[in-house]
């Protein structure tokens, strides 16, 4: 690729040095954090309906081994007698864990969906996304669990950040069971040159609706230029959209989701609950998104 692959440990140092740089003094920097997490939404908005909390009441359970080791945190409705939902695996970026992105996720579950994010801090071959669909597949057929018959199989989502978002890439094009996705999102898709050579991703081997949201101020990691060459690599047939969150830096999508968290969930509502109000925001040349002044760079092709 014309540079040297960086390994993953130096990735929060190439984050580090650019919020050093960017943050000249701490009142910049705090003034920066909050805007990337305080997104403001045009009032009525599709964008805005969805950033507001879900109708489901959520709960959360902790899966171990034996030895007491944290494998997966998963976030869900409370269940009602003969309701079924669909499912989303969660890819942290490098380092995190579940709690990074918390609030984001019980976010996702208010609005009718079981997410599942594993424990591990390397996300990006996509086995860690693709282990979590197994488990809970399996749930779903074991009579004894909690989850036994309340997952919608045929409606399983990925999205990922960072390391994540190439893990949920690869977790769909590199596995057997990965044609189990119905749709992935990439959260600030790293350049293919801070790739590790096991996690590196090809958008034309996707085949399902494929969604790409970065931010303005993620200049290093994940560029505007990184996130067109995604959205034009991806398979001519498939569905694809793209936006740049202002404002948004790298780590924007942490805590309760920020810029990202409306489209997100609409996405999600659309893709896999067939929501029709949240198909507005990104069906044809006239969806919200593609006019949303709050984001740029909107590019979309398949999108009827």
């Amino acid at each position: 690729m014309g540079m040297p692959i960086l390994k993953k440990r130096k990735w929060m140092l190439w984050l580090t040095a650019l919020v050093v740089t960017v943050a000249v003094s701490l009142t910049i920097f705090m003034q920066i954090i909050i805007h990337s997490n305080v997104p403001e939404l045009a009032e009525g908005s599709i964008e805005q309906r969805y950033a507001q909390q879900g109708s489901h009441h959520v709960h959360v359970e902790e899966i171990k081994r034996s030895s007491g080791e944290a494998l997966y945190r998963i976030y869900y409705p409370a269940f009602e007698e003969n309701e079924s939902y669909p499912m989303i695996s969660w890819g942290n970026g490098t380092g995190a864990t579940p709690d990074r992105y918390n609030e984001l996720l019980t976010h996702l579950a208010s609005w009718g969906f079981i997410v599942i994010d594993s424990y591990s801090k390397t996300t990006g071959t996509g086995k860690e996304i693709m282990e979590a669909i197994e488990y809970l597949r399996n749930e779903n057929q074991r009579t004894e669990s909690l989850f036994y018959q309340k997952i919608q199989m045929d409606r399983i989502g990925a999205a990922g950040h960072s390391q994540g978002s190439t893990g949920v890439i690869n977790a769909h094009t590199n596995y057997t069971n990965g044609s189990l996705m119905k749709t992935i999102v990439s959260i600030a898709l790293p350049d293919l040159k801070y790739c590790d050579p096991e996690d590196v991703y090809d958008t034309a081997r996707i085949s399902v609706p494929f969604f790409i949201m970065g931010g303005t101020r993620d200049f290093l990691i994940s560029p505007v230029s990184t996130n067109r060459s995604a959205f034009h690599h991806t398979n001519a047939k498939t569905p694809v959209m793209m936006g740049m969150a202002k404002g948004a830096a790298h780590t924007a999508i942490e805590g309760n989701g920020g810029n990202h968290r409306g489209y997100l969930t609409a996405w999600m509502r659309y893709q896999l609950l067939d929501d029709q109000e949240a198909m507005k925001a990104f069906a044809g040349d006239s969806s919200e998104m593609m006019h949303n002044t709050k984001w740029v760079n909107v590019l979309q092709a398949n999108m009827e």
